[in-house]
C-alpha cells in the first residue's frame, strides 16, 4: 500500500460496491479498524475465477499478524490470526483423511475447504502462498479436488491436489510456516484409432453407430465443411473413414485428439484430409497433394432445412407477387437457429435495413461482401468494425422485416455485382510447395497407410510427439 491509500479507495478501485465496502469495515470494527491501514502494509483482495465477486481478503496488521476477512454471499467472518499459527507441523500419517471431491459448478476452494472443517485462516493463507504458482480462485466444474486433513479438532489442511487438466496437477504442502505448491505433469499416451462406415440415415447417426463419438463426427463436419455440404449433399451409400487421438492417463481414457487423416466419398467422388503441422507455426488439413482444405468461404452459413427461394432475376415476390430479382437465396430454417460468417472479415453494417429487416453486412478480402437477412436478433458484441473469423456466430435466423417465414436471406456481392452463393467457386489458400511440400507427403503417406490400415479398428498405442 503506498501513502494516501485508504482502504475504501482501494476497493473501490477494484469494483467493490460502496455498500459492500461500508458492510466489510462495519464487521471487522469490533476486531481492527479499517479506516487506519498503515502504509507500506500488505492488502490482499481474493476474487472468484470471474473476477465478478470478493471472496475475502487478507491485511498485514504486523509482521506476525494478519487480519482475516471471508465473504460467503452475505455472510461476513472476521478474525485476527498470528502468522505461526496458521500452518502446523506435519502430523503422524494415521491421523490424515483423505477426501476425493469433483468441483462441481457454483463451488469455489473456500467452501469446499470450509466444508471439510479447514479455519478461515488456513484458507486465506492457501491462497496467498499459492497464488503465484497457481490461482486456485480457477478451480474448473468437473475437475477432481484431494485433499488431506487431521483427524483432531481443529482440523488441519496438510496436502491438496487439483486436477488443473488431465495431464497437469497441483500439489499443496505445508512448510516453514507456509504452503507451497509446485506443478506436475502426468504421463500421457496416445491411441490411435480408425472407424469406417456407410451413409445410411444421417451422417451423425451412421458415424455414432460405427463407433465414433460426437466429438469427432463434429470435427469432421468442420475439416471437410469447405467441400462438402452435409445437409444436402451427403446420399445414402456414402462412406467415410477416419483416423483420430484418444488419449489415455494411466491407463484411464481422458479424452480424444485431433483427426489426423480422413476420407469421404460423395456420390463417386473423393475427398481427402490429411492434418500437417511444420512445427513452426503452419499447421491445417490439406488434400493429397498439398492444396489447404480451408476455404475463403464455407459452404453455407447456417445449418438449413430446404432453400426456400433461389437466386433470380425473374422471381415473382412472395408478397407484392410481382416479378422481381431476387439477388440472393433464401434459406428456411427454424426460428434462433445460428447464423455464421461466411468466411473472415470486417463488419461493415449491423442493424435495421428496412425489407431485409434486422441484418448484418460483411466485407471480405479479395472484394467479397456478404449480407445477413431477416434475423430475430444479432449474437452478442456484434457491431459495425468487428472483425470475425469465418464460422463465428453472427446473429440467429428470423422474420424480421418483410417476410413470409423464418429464413435466412443471403446474398454475395463481388466487388459491386451480386454473385449466385450457389455457385460460388471456392478459393484455397497457397499450397505447399519446395520442401514444405516433400516433407508433407514424407508425413501424409505415413497417416494414409494407417487411415486404411484395419488392425486400428481395435486401436494401436504410440507415443505422443512433437
Amino acid at each position: 500500500m503506498a501513502r494516501g491509500d485508504t482502504f475504501a479507495g482501494i476497493l473501490q478501485e477494484n469494483g467493490i460496491s460502496k455498500h459492500q465496502v461500508l458492510d466489510i469495515m462495519e464487521h471487522a470494527k469490533g476486531v481492527f479498524d479499517l479506516s487506519g491501514i498503515t502504509a507500506g502494509n500488505e492488502l490482499t483482495l481474493i476474487f472468484n475465477k470471474d473476477n465478478q465477486a470478493l471472496l475475502g481478503l487478507e491485511y498485514e496488521i504486523a509482521d506476525l499478524s494478519r487480519l482475516i476477512v471471508s465473504i460467503y454471499g452475505d455472510t461476513i467472518e472476521v478474525r485476527t490470526q498470528q502468522i505461526d499459527r496458521i500452518v502446523k507441523s506435519a502430523p503422524r500419517a494415521d491421523t490424515l483423511r483423505q477426501v476425493d471431491l469433483q468441483v462441481r459448478r457454483g463451488d469455489n476452494i473456500f467452501s469446499l475447504l470450509k466444508a471439510c472443517g479447514i479455519g478461515f485462516a488456513q484458507i486465506h493463507n492457501l491462497f496467498t502462498s499459492t497464488r503465484r504458482e497457481y490461482n486456485l480462485a480457477d478451480i474448473t466444474p468437473g475437475h477432481p479436488l484431494k485433499i488431506w486433513v487431521t483427524g483432531a479438532s481443529p482440523k488441519s489442511l496438510e496436502r491438496l491436489t487439483y486436477d488443473i487438466d488431465p495431464v497437469t496437477y497441483i500439489e499443496v504442502v505445508p512448510k516453514d510456516g507456509i504452503f507451497q505448491a509446485k506443478t506436475h505433469m502426468r504421463t500421457m499416451e496416445v491411441v490411435n484409432e480408425r472407424a469406417q462406415g456407410t451413409i445410411t440415415d444421417s451422417l451423425y447417426e451412421s458415424a455414432v453407430k460405427s463407433g465414433l463419438s460426437p466429438e469427432i463426427v463434429m470435427s469432421l463436419t468442420d475439416i471437410f465443411g469447405w467441400d462438402i455440404n452435409f445437409f444436402t449433399e451427403i446420399r445414402d451409400g456414402d462412406t467415410f473413414t477416419v483416423l483420430y487421438e484418444k488419449y489415455y492417463v494411466q491407463d484411464r481414457f481422458k479424452g480424444y485428439g485431433r483427426v489426423l487423416a480422413a476420407r469421404f466419398v460423395v456420390h463417386g467422388e473423393e475427398h481427402l484430409a490429411v492434418y500437417y503441422d511444420n512445427g513452426k507455426g503452419m499447421h491445417g488439413y490439406y488434400d493429397e497433394h498439398g492444396k489447404p482444405i480451408r476455404k475463403l468461404f464455407l459452404k453455407a452459413p447456417l445449418n438449413y432445412r430446404r432453400i426456400s427461394s433461389f437466386f433470380s432475376y425473374h422471381r415473382i415476390h412472395p408478397v407484392f407477387h410481382v416479378q422481381k430479382p431476387h439477388l440472393g437465396v433464401d434459406y428456411a430454417a427454424p426460428m434462433g437457429t445460428p447464423v455464421v460468417a461466411l468466411g473472415e472479415g470486417r463488419i461493415s453494417a449491423c442493424g435495421w435495413s428496412g425489407g431485409f429487416g434486422k441484418a448484418i453486412t460483411i466485407c471480405h478480402p479479395g472484394g467479397y461482401i456478404t449480407h445477413y437477412g431477416h434475423l430475430c436478433r444479432f449474437a452478442r458484441g456484434i457491431t459495425p468494425g468487428k472483425h470475425v473469423s469465418q464460422g463465428d456466430v453472427i446473429g440467429y435466423v428470423g422474420m424480421t422485416g418483410i417476410a413470409t417465414g423464418p429464413h435466412l436471406d443471403f446474398r454475395v456481392q463481388c466487388r459491386t455485382k451480386f454473385v449466385n452463393p450457389l455457385r460460388l467457386e471456392p478459393v484455397n489458400g497457397p499450397a505447399l510447395h519446395g520442401s514444405l511440400l516433400a516433407r508433407f507427403k514424407q508425413q501424409s503417406l505415413k497417416e494414409l497407410t494407417l487411415l486404411d490400415d484395419r488392425s486400428l479398428d481395435k486401436s494401436f498405442k504410440m507415443s505422443k510427439s512433437g
